[in-house]
Order: structure tokens, then sequence, then C-alpha cells
């Protein structure tokens, strides 16, 4: 009898993550249009509003610090956009719509239970929208960072999987990401040390074979023949100056020495990436000090399922079980990110 109480309110559970789940995703998806078609309204009533990174990415001219893969992929949708920026502004939309929509597969890939649910307080994550979709500024686009969660998020969808073709399309897309945008390039160190003490000589090879020549090649090479990719360290080092870079490498160092020291050995792939992300991140914030770097987090917070603890809520009209786990605590944490944003927007930028 007990037990059928149990599934039943088991079942009861599920039926309710299922319908909030719906709608989360519902109001996730229309906020992303309304903001679109918000962002063509504004700059119809004034034209001198900034574009932000939308505007600088089409005149790609003065993006130059980005690297080569970046560029070919501005390069593909300026020619796609046939001449005109609002053109441009609907990629930049659609890119940040598709990687949001990915970000559905890699929670499936990943089984977590309540996918809807999950992937709704993903869509409504306050911190994600700000720092990707909305701005107070003008314009929230950023295209050349939905190119590189596209190619990390095709990783992830990749990584649980046990398949040996898996794991090379995991280390192929990986290692594009990294060419992408730097933000995963530490992982390379972490895991080289991973896998040597683990002695576990097949996934090292395989990351070897598959991106240190994909870094090789996008990354490395281009250095000799690409004077901008000089231009690009230049300015991450000028912009903070004001910092002496002993400082500014504090932190990373820390990090990645600690989590070596007292996290490694017990530490999964997908840890080490998102470390590794958090750890670059810390060093970034000392040129542009945007919260962006650190959104890796919240991916953690989602796919690292976790209940923490449950409580019976008893208000007279109201009687239900909350229970308190790593969706919900991701959503309401992400807002102590926004705030600190608009700090920094207020009193920075």
């Amino acid at each position: 009898m007990e037990n059928e109480v149990g599934i039943e309110e088991k079942k009861s559970l599920d039926k309710i993550y299922t319908i909030k789940g719906s709608i989360f995703i519902f109001l996730g998806i229309t906020a992303r249009i309304v903001v679109l078609y918000y962002y063509y309204y504004i700059h119809l009533l004034n034209p001198y509003i900034s574009w932000g990174d939308a505007h600088r990415n089409y005149y790609y001219e003065y993006g130059e610090h980005y690297p080569l893969l970046t560029q070919i992929f501005i390069v593909v949708f300026v020619f796609l956009s046939f001449g005109r920026f609002e053109i441009f502004v609907l990629w930049a939309y659609f890119w940040d719509l598709l990687t949001c929509l990915m970000f559905y597969f890699v929670i499936k890939s990943f089984n977590i239970k309540n996918k809807e649910y999950a992937f709704g307080f993903f869509l409504i994550n306050p911190l994600f929208f700000f720092i990707n979709t909305f701005s107070l500024e003008g314009c929230g686009y950023h295209i050349t960072d939905a190119f590189f969660l596209f190619f990390f998020f095709l990783a992830l969808i990749y990584y649980p999987r046990k398949e040996r073709y898996a794991r090379y399309l995991f280390y192929i897309f990986l290692g594009l990401s990294m060419c992408i945008k730097y933000y995963t390039i530490p992982a390379i160190g972490f895991l080289f040390i991973k896998f040597l003490y683990e002695k576990n000589w097949g996934e090292l090879k395989i990351m070897g074979i598959l991106i240190i020549p994909l870094v090789i090649v996008l990354i490395f090479l281009p250095l000799f023949y690409l004077p901008y990719h000089y231009v690009a360290l230049a300015i991450w080092n000028l912009k903070g100056s004001y910092v002496p870079r002993f400082i500014r490498a504090l932190p990373f160092i820390c990090i990645f020495t600690l989590f070596i020291v007292y996290r490694l050995e017990k530490s999964d792939i997908f840890e080490v990436l998102i470390i590794s992300m958090v750890a670059f991140g810390t060093y970034l914030f000392f040129s542009w000090p945007f919260l962006r770097w650190f959104q890796s987090i919240i991916f953690y917070g989602i796919l690292k399922e976790r209940e923490f603890f449950r409580f019976k809520l008893n208000l007279g009209f109201i009687k239900r079980e909350i229970i308190v786990n790593n969706h919900m605590l991701t959503f309401y944490l992400s807002f102590i990110g926004v705030f600190y944003s608009i700090l920094i927007i207020i009193f920075y930028l």
C-alpha cells in the first residue's frame, strides 16, 4: 500500500515538473522573440543607440582580434546578410536561440531527470539571459560566444556516450570550441595531467591526436602569417595593464594548483572543463570585467544533478512540499550574478 502511495506521489510530482517545465520553456523562448522585436523597435526610434557586439562583428575589420576560425564564421554570416546589417542582427538572434535550444539535447544526453523542467529553468535563468541575450545598453547578442557554445554543447552532447565514435566527436568538437574562443584552452593542461596520473593512455592518445593538431593549425600557425593574432594578445594585455600581470595570473594559478592537488583525481572530464573555464575567466576578468566569463557555472549547476533538501510548506490555504535541487538553486543564485553585472555596467562601463 505504501509503495502504491509512493508511486502515485512520484507520478504527481513528475506531472507538476512537466507542466512547470513547459511553462518555463514557453516563457524563455517568448522572451527571446520579444527582445528581438524590442531591439529593432528601439533602434528605429533612436538609430544612435549602440548595437554593441553585433555592430562590431558586422564591421569585422574592427574585430580582427578574434581567432582565425571565428573570423571565418563572421565573414560567412556577414556575406549571408547581403549587405544589410538588420539581417546580420537576425543571424545573431538565430545563433543565440539555436545554442539555447541545443542545451536541451545536452540535458537529454546527461540523462537528467525531468528534462523539460531543467531545460525550462535554463531558458529563464536570469544571468544567462542577461549576459547573452538582453542588454541595458542597446543589444545583447554576442554571436562569437554563440559560435563557441555551439561547438561546446556539441561536445557535451557526445561526452556521456560510451561509443568509440562519440569519444572522437567529443574531442573534435571540444577542440573546435577552443579554436573559436580560448575559454577551454586550460583544459588541455588539466586533462594531460589527469590522464598521465591515471595512466589513461587511450584517452590521452585520443585527445592528443584530435585536439592538438586543431590548436596548432587554427591557433598557433596563424601567428606566423596573420599579424592580427599578435594584436589580439596585445589588446588583452593592454586592456588590463593597470593590474600587474602576476596579480592577474594569481587567481588562475591558485585555482589550477588547488584543483590539481585536491580535486583532479576525483573529478570527471566535464568538471575539468568547467574549472578550466572558470580559471581562465579570472584572468580575462582583469581585461574586461564581464561575468560572461563565468557562465559555465550555470551549465555545471544544471547538469550536476543533486537534491539539497526538502521541506513541507503549510500556510493554511497552501500546503505543499518544497524541493530545493540544483536547478532551483542555480536559478536563484543567478540573480546575484545579475546584480553584479548591473554594478559593473554602472561603475565600469
